[in-house]
């Protein structure tokens, strides 16, 4: 069951700070409004991935299995590696609210 979100809260922002919040919301794939209350209630929305990033990952699993079936251990083992690091800088959320913190508000 959805809970009902009916009470309102508003606040002013400069034109900055707007833009600032609009790209970062946008950036998470989220409302302006939930954007600003996970933010407030002290959670850290992950920005969406560019779908480039999972093409990618499939690519690098289907190397890992041909490797598997090619017996190349050692190559394997640095195959597995670098996904999980690619991943884990890319997904963690603390490492994604760093990546928000850092926009300066311009559109890239």
């Amino acid at each position: 069951m959805k809970k009902e979100c009916n009470k309102e809260i508003h606040f002013r922002v400069d034109e900055k700070e707007k833009t600032q919040i609009t790209n970062k919301a946008k950036k998470c794939g989220l409302p302006i409004s939930e954007y600003i209350r996970k933010r407030a209630l002290g959670y850290s929305p992950k920005a969406l991935l560019p779908e480039t990033f999972y093409t990618f990952s499939e690519k690098l699993g289907a190397l890992y299995e041909q490797l598997k079936i090619q017996g190349a251990d050692k190559l394997q083992e640095d195959v597995l590696n670098l996904l999980d690091e690619i991943q884990t800088e890319l997904l963690f959320p603390d490492k994604s609210k760093a990546f928000l913190e850092e926009d300066d508000g311009s559109d890239d």
